[in-house]
């Protein structure tokens, strides 16, 4: 089957076909020509017009003209664009602070389970912030997947809470704990 992927690519898609695969991973490559791929080009817009210090909360051009989904998908780059890179970095620095101590919670719980389930809530985490925060700079396709703890949405925010609680009952209940 791999040996026949390029053949496939070669002589049986067409153009078109070709173009909607590689859409999601090329922002400049629009096959419907409906702007699909128009809000990641914004999203790097608000990115690099923010610099290190943003254009204030409320001041962003992007943002405040509605071209992105700044409450749900495209909250990274509403950061970027209005509070600046510093603010971006903080927020990298929080999310990875909330992974690392479920990792170290894992490591410590005592029990394998608690180890598996404190890695799993740590992996959920780190894919959400890769995958949201890779989508917002256009290095990965939109999905539509939240930057945890910030993008609204109550569903995904009551499960991101809900495993963080987890990871702290395992903690209170870790073997040895007095």
């Amino acid at each position: 089957i791999a040996a026949m992927i390029p053949l496939l690519w070669n002589f049986v898609l067409h153009d078109y076909q070709k173009n909607r695969i590689l859409a999601p991973y090329d922002s400049s490559i629009d096959p419907t020509n409906t702007g699909i791929n128009w809000q990641p080009h914004q999203s790097k817009i608000a990115l690099a017009s923010g610099q290190w210090t943003g254009a204030g909360l409320g001041h962003g051009t992007q943002s405040q003209s509605n071209a992105l989904a700044k409450h749900t998908d495209f909250i990274y780059a509403v950061i970027g664009e209005e509070l600046g890179m510093i603010a971006c970095i903080l927020v990298i620095v929080l999310l990875l602070i909330i992974i690392i101590r479920c990792v170290m919670v894992g490591i410590r719980s005592g029990s394998n389970m608690g180890s598996l389930v404190c890695f799993g809530v740590a992996a959920f985490l780190t894919f959400q912030t890769f995958e949201n925060i890779g989508m917002c700079i256009g290095m990965m396709p939109i999905t539509g997947i939240p930057l945890p703890f910030i993008s609204f949405g109550s569903s995904s925010m009551m499960i991101q809470l809900l495993t963080v609680g987890i990871v702290q009952s395992i903690w209170r209940h870790r073997s040895g704990a007095a």
